[in-house]
């Protein structure tokens, strides 16, 4: 039967093809219409995280060439249809109390004890102490076109960051809960993908969303930085100010003078696997400053 000579038409699919640029730090941008999401890609092979309420949706490989100048750009992450707040806050309570049971949070909360919090607010925060939080991605949603949905990793990582904001303000402030609220240590947090719903939830714990590049501004040599998604440009830029504390990493897995003298000049503890999900502190440590005894 010979063939047809009819041309076919291409579907609606491949009208909208997605691609996926690499940056020199290993963050992939999965885009299509120039929408794009962050995926971290390691040596190994590692699927997308599974949110508890979504199927998981990894992106099709497609044989497409790029320029060597393109650039994807983050925009607000879109949430789902009818989340709420209230939803978001059950979940976040849920995921507290898995990771705050976890040996990963006893490993953090070690890190930090480092720091001498409990003798009179002396340690690295005793005086213009604040807690920056960068590269956290979207707890509630994912971005147009993605395909990539990291939900319960950022949910994840905003439940350490809570655990870490009541730890540190009970130590430094050992008063009532009543008027620890009051006393809390100031919080920001940057990343261009937070949505209205995101923004909303940060707000409840009492944690400051700002723009590009002030909260890079806020970062001090009395800074801990919450970096687990930071790129590389951007991590060069902050530990420039020499925070006390960081949280993220593995920073001694990147190419950068600036990020080598930091760990240097630093001790650390590295997270143990995270069970629930370990994507989400993947060879994550805390670093802190090294005492003169050096332990």
């Amino acid at each position: 039967m010979p063939h047809s000579s009819r041309k076919k038409h291409p579907s609606q699919a491949q009208s909208h093809k997605r691609l996926e640029i690499t940056d020199s730090s290993g963050w992939t941008h999965v885009t299509t219409g120039g929408n794009a999401r962050r995926l971290l890609r390691h040596n190994h092979h590692q699927t997308t995280p599974r949110h508890d309420s979504e199927p998981q949706r990894e992106p099709e490989k497609e044989n497409q060439q790029l320029q060597p100048d393109s650039r994807a750009v983050l925009t607000p992450a879109e949430a789902p249809p009818n989340v709420t707040l209230e939803q978001l806050k059950r979940q976040l309570h849920t995921y507290r109390t898995r990771w705050e049971q976890s040996a990963a949070f006893t490993q953090v909360q070690q890190g930090l004890s480092r720091l001498g919090l409990h003798e009179n607010n002396t340690g690295a925060f005793k005086e213009d102490g604040r807690i920056v939080c960068i590269g956290l991605g979207s707890p509630s949603g994912f971005l147009r076109g993605g395909w990539v949905d990291r939900r319960s990793v950022s949910m994840y990582q905003l439940a350490a960051l809570a655990s870490i904001m009541d730890w540190i303000g009970e130590l430094s402030h050992p008063v009532s809960r009543e008027k620890h609220q009051s006393n809390r240590i100031s919080v920001f947090a940057q990343d261009p993908v937070f949505n209205a719903h995101d923004i909303s939830l940060l707000a409840s714990l009492d944690i400051t969303v700002l723009e590009h590049p002030v909260a890079f501004e806020k970062v001090s040599a009395q800074t801990l930085l919450f970096a687990p998604g930071a790129e590389r440009t951007h991590l060069e830029q902050l530990l420039a100010h020499n925070p006390a504390v960081v949280f993220g990493g593995p920073l001694e897995e990147i190419e950068s003078e600036v990020v080598k003298r930091f760990v240097q000049s630093r001790d650390s503890v590295q997270l143990p696997l995270f069970a629930e999900q370990e994507h989400a502190f993947w060879k994550m440590r805390v670093y802190y400053p090294r005492t003169e005894k050096g332990d």
